[in-house]
């Protein structure tokens, strides 16, 4: 990573860069935020009409804790991830992590790649004690992505998340913690090789 992207606040992967959202990435952003099925894979309310969706792209862009997952390759943004508040603790130095991805990218490996770069810059960056995520029962593509990035099952809050829809699911639960990341930093690398995530899942 070059000093003026660290500067800007922005991450780099092999083939990605998370970065701040720009007025021009509107239509990549609805793209992601319009598509219900992305949407409901993560729980969140997908913009429905052209005032939500530009209300919630306004948002996006004000938030510094939340990056356009855009393809080095191609310059366009595929996804966004972002670090949020923790809810599920008090008086603790700690995040967790929100994402979600454009559907026909699911399947390369993105969110795995991206979800590695923001585990180093909570821990290394940031000094975060813990890093959360979470996941509703039956979602098994993000549990994969999890897993994958050495996250570890803390436990499953029956009935703790309801959908915008209405509809009420388990949350299953994952954390590092400081002492865990700098024991072993490289547990949470996802490998990239020839231009691609080996063994992908999301």
């Amino acid at each position: 990573m070059t000093l003026l992207r660290k500067l800007r606040g922005e991450l780099e992967t092999p083939r990605l860069l998370l970065r701040r959202w720009k007025p021009l990435d509107y239509e990549a952003f609805l793209a992601v935020a319009g598509d219900p099925q992305v949407m409901l894979s993560s729980g969140a309310r997908p913009a429905m009409t052209l005032q939500e969706g530009e209300a919630q792209f306004h948002r996006a862009m004000r938030d510094e804790n939340c990056y356009a997952l855009v393809v080095k390759a191609t310059g366009q943004p595929i996804g966004k991830i972002k670090f949020q508040k923790d809810l599920r603790r008090f008086r603790v130095n700690s995040l967790s992590i929100g994402y979600e991805l454009r559907r026909d990218h699911w399947g390369r490996g993105y969110m795995p790649e991206a979800l590695s770069a923001m585990i180093r810059c909570a821990f290394e960056d940031r000094g975060v004690e813990v890093l959360a995520i979470s996941h509703f029962s039956g979602n098994d593509r993000s549990r994969r992505v999890i897993e994958k990035c050495g996250f570890r099952y803390e436990g499953t809050i029956l009935r703790g998340f309801r959908r915008f829809d209405g509809e009420v699911f388990d949350d299953v639960c994952y954390s590092i913690t400081r002492e865990e990341y700098f024991a072993h930093p490289e547990r949470y690398e996802v490998p990239v090789r020839n231009g691609k995530e080996t063994d992908s899942n999301g």
